[in-house]
C-alpha cells in the first residue's frame, strides 16, 4: 500500500471540507475511497456525516401546520390532516407519516372523555346549589 504525498493529503482534505462526498473525491483524485473514508475518519472528525434513510416529505414547517390544525379542532385524525397535506404538498402521503411526526413532537392518540352538555339552566341549578350548600 502506498502513502499520500502531502499534496494529495491537503487536496482530499480541502474537498471534505467543501462537503464533496467520498466517491466524487475518489473520482477526481484515483485515490481509493475506503482510503479517503479512513483519512477523513483520522482527520476530519468534527465533519458532519449524513445520517442515511430517504429525506422526510413533512417540512418542520408543515408539522407545524399539522399541530395547529390539530389544536384548533380543524382536524381531528392523521387522515383529515393528510387529505389536507396532499393539496399541499403534491404527493402521495400516508396517514402513518404524518401520525409519526405527530408523535415525534410529543402528541399522542387519545380518545376524547365525554362529558355532559351543560346548558345555562343548566349551569345555574347547579352554581345555586353550591351556593346554597356551601356551608
Amino acid at each position: 500500500m502506498k502513502s499520500l504525498s502531502p499534496a494529495q493529503k491537503n487536496q482530499i482534505l480541502n474537498l471534505l471540507d467543501a462537503g464533496q462526498i467520498a466517491h466524487f473525491i475518489a473520482s477526481t483524485t484515483g485515490v481509493h475511497v475506503s482510503t479517503i473514508s479512513r483519512l477523513c475518519s483520522k482527520e476530519c472528525s468534527e465533519l458532519q456525516t449524513s445520517l442515511g434513510g430517504c429525506p422526510s416529505k413533512l417540512s418542520p414547517a408543515n408539522v407545524r401546520h399539522a399541530m395547529h390544525l390539530i389544536s384548533t379542532c380543524k382536524a381531528e385524525n392523521a387522515v383529515q390532516i393528510t387529505k389536507a397535506f396532499t393539496n399541499i404538498i403534491n404527493q402521495h402521503l400516508s396517514p402513518n407519516t404524518v401520525c409519526q411526526h405527530l408523535k415525534k413532537t410529543g402528541m399522542k392518540a387519545v380518545v376524547k372523555r365525554k362529558h355532559p352538555f351543560l346548558s345555562a339552566k343548566h349551569s345555574k341549578a347547579i352554581l345555586d346549589f353550591a351556593h346554597a350548600h356551601k356551608d
